[in-house]
């Protein structure tokens, strides 16, 4: 199969950023859903029935489709999933996030690949020190943070934040991680012994699952930053956390904020991979 052509539908500056990436590995590139962008230098400005008719595969955004919508930042119309359209995701390789958002269709998820959530670890752990910075009234060095998880982001963000002279305390439910925490020079704990948040100035929660729960809250005072880099519900109880003064957010889609050139790189890489492990590219 001959993948020359690559079309992008909708999203945000990540897919701008992943279109120059293709264009220089000499892909022929289109861009629909990006109509107020009236050029973008060498890569092709269509309509979505030109993109579909000529591209031999799809990239859809990372965030996935939105009910019957592809999501377009660059443009003051929708892309709605037609059964047309649909007819032609269906027959050519599709490239995006979250790929059960989109019905009838077969897609290539990014985000349920071990390569790219690793490489997009870094500007997640990135982007989180920027929203620290921003929201936190002292520096990074010298205060006493909290992360939640020892993951890809848990794990880069601790060494970050240990590099700008942070004291990082770790908490995870696993023995083995606990002692890799050690072995790195942070402190750790175990994550169902957390019982307070008094002590730390900043946490940053990475965990899929409610830790920082009524309980804890109740038992902390609300001087404490607390950061939710999880993916939606997240990990906090934000209505408590609001009730009781706390100032806590969830930072989602950090990449796209802070990196978005890193973050389309990121996308072209794992696309190109898929290629040359299913297509022989």
């Amino acid at each position: 199969m001959n993948i020359d052509t690559i079309a992008f539908l909708g999203g945000d500056k990540r897919q701008l950023f992943c279109a120059n990436a293709f264009y220089d590995k000499g892909f022929d590139v289109l861009l629909a859903g990006f109509d107020l962008l009236e050029s973008y230098g060498h890569l092709k400005l269509v309509d979505t029935d030109t993109a579909l008719k000529n591209a031999d595969a799809y990239i859809l955004p990372i965030t996935g489709v939105k009910g019957d919508t592809i999501p377009c930042y660059f443009s003051d119309k929708e892309i709605k999933l037609s059964k047309k359209i649909i007819k032609y995701l269906s027959q050519k390789p599709v490239f995006m996030g979250r790929s059960s958002s989109l019905k009838g269709v077969e897609a290539f998820d990014l985000l349920a690949r071990e390569d790219f959530a690793v490489a997009n670890a870094v500007p997640t752990a990135e982007g989180a020190l920027c929203v620290a910075v921003k929201s936190f009234e002292k520096t990074i060095s010298g205060a006493k943070i909290l992360v939640i998880g020892f993951g890809r982001i848990g794990n880069i963000l601790s060494e970050k934040l240990k590099a700008l002279n942070a004291e990082v305390t770790v908490a995870t439910r696993s023995a083995t991680k606990s002692a890799y925490i050690k072995a790195y020079g942070n402190k750790a704990v175990y994550t169902d012994e957390l019982k307070s948040l008094d002590g730390y100035d900043i946490v940053f929660n990475t965990a899929d699952f409610q830790v920082i729960n009524g309980d804890i809250l109740e038992n902390s005072s609300n001087d404490t930053l607390i950061i939710d880099l999880a993916s939606f519900p997240g990990g906090v109880d934000f209505t408590r956390a609001s009730k009781l003064g706390f100032t806590a957010f969830m930072a989602s889609a950090l990449p796209g904020q802070y990196s978005p050139m890193t973050a389309g790189e990121i996308i072209a890489d794992t696309v190109l991979t898929i290629l040359r492990e299913e297509y022989s590219l």
